[in-house]
């Protein structure tokens, strides 16, 4: 039999307060401040509307943390929290002398000791976006562009989905883009559309992470679509706090990696790069590229084969001291490839995860690619492809070959240090989509169960 931890006495407190509604509204004045969050989010559960707006008219604290407070909520709490606001900004006097300056409507908790500055008698509501619009944000944004005078939208968080430029141009007029920080934008359209966005993302100077994904529909750049390519590029100069970047499936990055390096004008702490093509001269660019600080690169499904990889070595090399992170992932490496790569992947004082898996490597060169970790001691998670040698002449996986190479790699890599988290993995199995992987003992894809 199991029992359940009895109430305390703040919790036994709370749940006969919003019983009681009457009595709770009341007694609001004399209720000591630290039984405002738990009365919020026990209203929200009880689905009290009426008593949520008037704890958030009576709120308080300076900073109002309604995502953390408020989960799940229905459009009615939603709206009665929002009328609980406006009570605040018809306010002549502020209640228990303290003045309501920031309401977070995004689901963190709230951190400590992290204030959030706002214009000078406005009220700051702080939120983030995904569009197209839900019925929550919509209502949000009817609410905020009829107060605009008393109020400051931001929105530190955008999200932009397959939408025509004409559907979020709207929204953009609401926002204040000098105040978004992340921003994901997710085009299929021509590149003349993608181009549309730019004014408004050059105005993004805070900026500090940005994913670009599928920038347009076709494969490569016309002469006549080269300007909008430069237009689009040539935004990164302006984005003077941006340190994470995602660039996913833009097809005409091929040939333009000089071009985009050298508008980073701020160092990097992260870049992935996933699903594009790369010419010889946009692998050489990355040896000619400041990027101090590096602490993250990914590299997915970028089709790296048949070319030299002694620029990326020496962009390598240049980052050891402070790569913690890296990833080439389904790239078409191969073993000439990964060898001229070993002497810097030696120097990796502060890499902590290593992910090569899905390229193309014979057994004695995932031994030699291991030895070269030997002084890698802050590795905490290692991915390696299966050797080639495990796959019968249709691509499929051989068990009892897989079993034996990954055991021999293992004992290989033990005898030259401990290692905390080490896999080895199959290509997906053309039958289900699931690999093989070796980790302790061999895990076998479900065909073969």
């Amino acid at each position: 039999m199991s029992f359940k931890e009895p109430l305390t006495l703040l919790q036994l407190a709370v749940q006969s307060l919003i019983r009681n509604e009457t009595l709770a509204n009341s007694t609001l004045q004399d209720l000591p401040n630290d039984l405002f969050p738990p009365l919020l989010k026990e209203a929200n559960t009880q689905r009290k509307a009426n008593f949520i707006k008037i704890l958030v008219a009576e709120w308080p604290y300076s900073h109002l943390p309604v995502g953390w407070l408020i989960n799940n909520p229905t459009l009615e709490t939603h709206q009665a929290m929002l009328d609980g606001v406006d009570t605040w900004l018809r306010r002549r006097f502020c209640p228990r002398g303290q003045k309501l300056q920031v309401v977070d409507l995004r689901n963190v908790p709230v951190q400590k000791g992290h204030s959030l500055s706002t214009l000078k008698h406005r009220l700051k509501v702080v939120t983030e976006l995904c569009l197209p619009l839900d019925h929550y944000q919509a209502q949000l944004l009817e609410w905020v562009e009829e107060r605009r005078p008393s109020l400051q939208l931001c929105c530190v968080k955008l999200k932009v989905g397959t939408l025509p430029f004409h559907s979020v141009k709207n929204v953009f007029k609401i926002l204040q883009p000098e105040l978004i920080e992340e921003l994901e934008l997710n085009t299929v359209g021509s590149l003349s559309t993608l181009a549309k966005f730019v004014p408004t993302l050059r105005r993004m100077r805070n900026l500090q992470k940005m994913v670009l994904m599928r920038a347009f529909q076709g494969r490569t750049a016309t002469a006549g679509e080269e300007k909008h390519v430069t237009s689009v590029i040539s935004l990164f100069s302006k984005l003077s706090c941006l340190q994470h970047l995602t660039i996913q499936d833009v097809y005409f990055l091929n040939d333009h990696m000089n071009q985009l390096l050298r508008c980073l004008k701020t160092p990097l702490e992260c870049l992935s790069i996933s699903l594009c093509k790369f010419s010889q001269s946009d692998l050489d660019s990355f040896a000619r590229w400041s990027h101090s600080g590096l602490k993250h690169l990914y590299l997915r499904g970028v089709i790296l084969r048949d070319l030299d990889f002694i620029s990326l070595r020496i962009f390598l090399e240049s980052v050891a001291d402070t790569l913690q992170t890296l990833k080439i992932k389904d790239c078409g490496m191969q073993d000439a490839d990964v060898r001229i790569l070993l002497p810097a992947l030696s120097q990796f004082s502060q890499l902590t995860i290593i992910n090569l898996i899905d390229n193309d490597f014979s057994t004695d060169t995932l031994k030699e690619l291991l030895r070269h970790t030997a002084n890698l001691r802050q590795l905490t998670k290692e991915r390696y492809p299966a050797p080639k040698e495990v796959y019968d002449h249709y691509g499929y996986t051989q068990v009892e070959e897989f079993s034996q190479l990954c055991a021999e790699l293992k004992d290989t890599l033990i005898s030259i240090r401990e290692f905390k988290s080490l896999h080895f993995k199959s290509t997906a199995c053309y039958d289900c989509g699931k690999r093989y992987i070796y980790e302790l003992d061999t895990i076998l894809c479900e065909c073969s169960l």
